[in-house]
């Protein structure tokens, strides 16, 4: 199939948008999306009318459907019940959902999806949502603990306190009193996704937050620690796919986030 590309369409993105440790999960109208590809693993489900995917090398008139870590595709949509999820790719979530998206597309789980997405629709804790998707589908997936350890917890409080810098592993292991590979293998157990990823979650959450509080996202990069609104503008759209200014029209959850961290 030919991916000529053509010029962008208006996005109507206007809905719920919610970060968690390691995952996205956006509920409302979905729209047009030129050709892209990103860092997540992403998993789309539309609870009234069909989208349409096109890949390089096929397409899927679909109404659930998971586009692996990497994979340029193109999203024609007018869904006003769209559920979409990007999960780090490099957590036991996405490692197995990004199996399934890379060998199908998922498209044997259509049906499922669809099921605990509608189960899950107004789900008040995006953790659930997600996590349910995921294993409906992915059943291996090792279950997190309810709650985390005291290390772990130190580690999270350290990447709390310095959005705005470059953390080290070293220091996070010293104030966990563990070293940095015992700390490594806990860490990507209890959250879901290495420590330098989480690191980066945090900085991209905190552009979230800054936009919604009335910064403009030249303050909002610099507060998170990128050098510019250009530097944000790429890693934002290379591990969602969107620009950062898809933030200005959407509503922002802003208690999904673990507690227990400060």
């Amino acid at each position: 199939m030919s991916m000529k590309k053509t010029a962008p369409a208006h996005l109507p993105w206007g809905g719920l948008l919610t970060l968690t440790p390691g995952a996205v999960l956006y509920r409302g109208a979905g729209g047009d999306a030129d050709l892209h590809a990103h860092h997540a693993v992403q998993v789309m489900i539309s609870l009234d009318e069909p989208f349409v995917l096109e890949f390089e090398d096929d397409h899927h008139h679909t109404a659930a459907a998971i586009v692996p870590s990497g994979a340029p595709h193109r999203l024609h949509c007018t869904s006003r019940r769209l559920l979409l999820i990007l999960v780090e790719p490099f957590g036991p979530r996405g490692r197995g959902l990004g199996l399934i998206g890379e060998r199908s597309r998922g498209q044997e789980f259509e049906a499922v999806l669809e099921r605990i997405a509608t189960e899950h629709a107004d789900d008040a804790d995006p953790v659930t949502a997600v996590d349910s998707l995921v294993r409906a589908i992915t059943p291996e997936t090792p279950q997190r603990p309810a709650r985390l350890s005291e290390p772990v917890r130190a580690a999270l409080r350290y990447l709390e306190q310095t959005p705005g810098i470059q953390p080290t592993l070293a220091r996070a292991a010293a104030e966990a009193h563990l070293s940095p590979s015992r700390l490594t293998h806990l860490f990507t157990l209890e959250v879901g996704i290495p420590f330098r990823r989480y690191a980066l979650w945090v900085r991209l959450r905190t552009v979230t937050e800054r936009v919604t509080f009335g910064d403009n996202l030249t303050q909002a990069a610099v507060a998170a620690g990128f050098s510019d609104s250009s530097h944000l503008s790429r890693v934002f759209k290379n591990n969602f796919g969107l620009s950062p200014s898809a933030l200005l029209g959407m509503t922002v959850d802003r208690d999904a986030w673990p507690e227990g961290t400060s």
